[in-house]
């Protein structure tokens, strides 16, 4: 059983990015330590996935100020997601021993919105770029028929933030708001493993640290004394602090969850394969991010997220047509973490992907993915301009490609 499955197993963790880039919360690609398993001497597995979300309003009402008075709004199909792509690379295998070490590169987190139109005033756009490097070991040592690792590690994530809105003349306030933020963060990796080659069996827990981030960065606006005025500062007050300034420093803290996951595969008949993984993802941690302007020192923005913690469960089989060429399919549930700030609620994934094996050391792999967004409804709001919007069903897609070469 081992030569006709260890194609299709590792076809299994080629197409868990395509599964995973739109995943709950602000999730999208996730480390490859495949490299850490198997009789690899060493190994470059590398790849990615490109996701088109499709994600839209059909409805969003609310105030903007024009003229220094409150003026309702109600627009229709609002297009508000960007498509992305989530690159992944691993680079290892033994070191000595029982000693194995993966170098991996991925981005675990993301955010790409646009929007236009009377919402514009309270976001025009939003975009998280996050990058990890990681470095991932594991000691193996035999227990019963198969081989037991322990796994331990460290990674840097590096964090860009923009956000923006826009205050056209039909508003009373011209010009526009922009902040940019960066920052990086430290954190660590520790789990277990279990494989048994001859059935293809394989299981690992692992678990991600929480990254606290302490951005720094620039905000350019419409004269801040205007804003500050629009929210209620008295106007000789304002004056005296910004004058007539448009930009200053910025700052902001957040942090990005800790996660936990499980992954079990298993041959189950001669050329079949089972495979399941469930992981947790603690968003609650993620509650708002506030910007503070460097002239004041006064928050000048706050985005809410007051996300519940995400759960996503995968569930697929895979086959080997012949001694090249193997395929998997597989369905996905992930658990909206929405609380009523925004419209990120629970979707369902159908995924599948062929392995073909060009010769003993290079294999090519690749997957499409059809999501299923469910409808959903922002109805929080923290001030009375703020907005409400309603997110219809919808469908995305997404496609992964993917190439491993052992030495």
């Amino acid at each position: 059983m081992r030569g006709s499955l260890v194609g299709i197993a590792v076809l299994v963790g080629c197409l868990a990015q395509s599964q995973m880039a739109q995943a709950g919360g602000l999730s999208r690609g996730s480390a490859d330590f495949d490299i850490l398993y198997g009789d690899t001497a060493f190994g470059i597995y590398t790849g990615g996935a490109y996701v088109a979300p499709g994600r839209s309003y059909s409805r969003a009402s609310g105030l903007v100020i024009s003229g220094g008075a409150p003026t309702p709004f109600t627009q229709s199909n609002i297009s508000i997601s960007e498509n992305y792509f989530v690159p992944s690379v691993s680079i290892g295998g033994r070191i000595y021993g029982d000693l194995r070490c993966a170098g991996t590169y991925t981005q675990p987190y993301g955010a790409d919105a646009k929007y236009s139109g009377a919402i514009s005033y309270h976001i025009a756009e939003q975009t998280l770029t996050t990058n990890e490097y990681g470095l991932t070991c594991g000691y193996g040592f035999n227990v019963g028929k198969g081989r037991l690792s322990v796994f331990g590690g460290g990674f840097y994530e590096t964090i860009s933030l923009g956000q923006s809105r826009n205050f056209t003349a039909a508003f009373g306030l011209p010009g526009d708001s922009r902040v940019d933020l960066s920052s990086s963060a430290w954190g660590y990796r520790l789990g277990l493993g279990y494989e048994i080659p001859e059935i293809a069996l394989k299981a690992q827990l692992m678990y991600r640290s929480q990254t606290n981030h302490n951005a720094t960065g620039a905000y350019s606006n419409t004269p801040f004394a205007l804003l500050a005025i629009a929210a209620g500062m008295p106007a000789d007050i304002a004056r005296a602090i910004y004058g007539d300034a448009t930009s200053a420093s910025a700052t902001a803290s957040a942090s990005l969850p800790q996660s936990l996951e499980m992954r079990l595969q298993s041959g189950i008949a001669p050329n079949w394969l089972a495979f399941g993984s469930v992981k947790w993802t603690d968003w609650s941690v993620l509650r708002d991010l506030q910007v503070n302007e460097g002239i004041g020192g006064r928050r000048f923005s706050t985005t809410n997220f007051f996300f519940n913690d995400g759960w996503t469960v995968t569930g697929g089989v895979g086959h080997r047509f012949n001694k090249k060429l193997g395929g998997t399919l597989s369905l996905t549930w992930d658990k909206g973490v929405t609380s009523g700030w925004d419209v990120l609620t629970d979707t369902w994934t159908v995924a599948a992907g062929a392995a073909y094996d060009v010769n003993e050391k290079f294999q090519i792999s690749g997957g499409g993915a059809a999501i299923y967004f469910t409808e959903g409804r922002k109805s929080q709001t923290s001030s009375a301009v703020d907005y409400t919007a309603t997110a219809p069903g919808e469908w995305g897609f997404a496609f992964s490609l993917a190439g491993r070469l052992k030495f």
